[in-house]
């Protein structure tokens, strides 16, 4: 596997960061996963736009262009030559000592890797989640100061759930936490037609934007605001969206299952669900032109 690294190129094995880097001493720096669709990066234009907006909610600033960055990534890409790739391009503030304003150098990392497809049955079936009470540190930023989410994901796997979903812990409890998002995802669900995602602390991603985008085309009445943990227990369809992933239908909500409470009984994936998974792929082919 060949890695990027601060301008030049490795073989895995041999790219090494500093033990000084500030973003192995204190989490300190931001980063992004892309994808490819047919080999070609998909988003990367509305990735590292906010990349950058990310690196400046923690006073990082970049020094190179977003085409030149993005220029990287592709180089990475073609370099590994994989049929589909996952792509993560991390920044930190690089050796900077004691000093935690502006970096003197920065750190980027580029690593791409074969992208690991879902089991149809996901797509097919959906998933069961689980929610954990808790969410990450500025979660407007994509930060790598991700213990919530290894504390979140090792109680999902305890569960043997497919994704744990952060609820806020700040005054509310039980049923009435509000929903923010999953540990690699972001969170939709339909009630009554309507489709529903959460607005506030959390990070807006770049499928949820373009799930957002498709269901407008379709039609779909939308609300962005609140949910509440009772809201999904009781929704007809809940889905996960994710760069790698797609659209992802979730089945059962700490154990309850989707559209029992709410009499729908429509099966896993609902009917909207399966409209926008295929209005999605239809949206990414005619992007590429394919």
């Amino acid at each position: 596997m060949i890695v990027f690294l601060n301008g030049k190129f490795f073989d895995s094995k041999q790219a090494k960061v500093s033990a000084f880097d500030h973003g192995f001493l204190y989490a300190d720096g931001v980063y992004e996963t892309l994808r490819t669709y047919g080999g070609r990066v998909w988003q990367s234009g509305e990735h590292l736009k906010r990349l950058r907006n990310s690196a400046g909610m923690i006073g990082l600033s970049l020094p190179w262009s977003l085409k030149q960055i993005e220029a990287w990534i592709n180089g990475t890409v073609v370099k590994n030559g994989f049929k589909e790739s996952r792509i993560r391009v991390t920044v930190t503030r690089g050796e900077n000592g004691f000093d935690f304003g502006p970096a003197k150098k920065p750190t980027i990392c580029i690593q791409v890797q074969k992208l690991i497809e879902q089991p149809a049955s996901v797509y097919k079936r959906g998933v069961k989640v689980v929610s954990f009470e808790g969410e990450r540190l500025l979660p407007e930023a994509k930060t790598l100061n991700l213990l919530p989410m290894v504390l979140a994901q090792q109680f999902m796997l305890k569960k043997k759930a497919y994704e744990a979903l952060f609820v806020d812990a700040k005054g509310r409890g039980g049923e009435r936490a509000l929903v923010r998002e999953g540990t690699v995802t972001n969170v939709f669900m339909v009630k009554n037609g309507v489709l529903m995602t959460p607005g506030k602390n959390i990070l807006a991603g770049t499928t949820r934007d373009a799930v957002l985008k498709v269901a407008r085309r379709l039609g779909l009445q939308m609300k962005v605001g609140d949910i509440q943990l009772r809201d999904l227990y009781e929704a007809d369809e809940v889905f996960l969206t994710n760069a790698p992933r797609g659209i992802v239908p979730v089945c059962q909500v700490d154990g309850k299952k989707i559209g029992e409470r709410s009499g729908t009984n429509g099966g896993c994936p609902g009917k909207i669900t399966k409209k926008l998974i295929k209005a999605f792929d239809d949206y990414v082919r005619a992007a590429f032109g394919v």
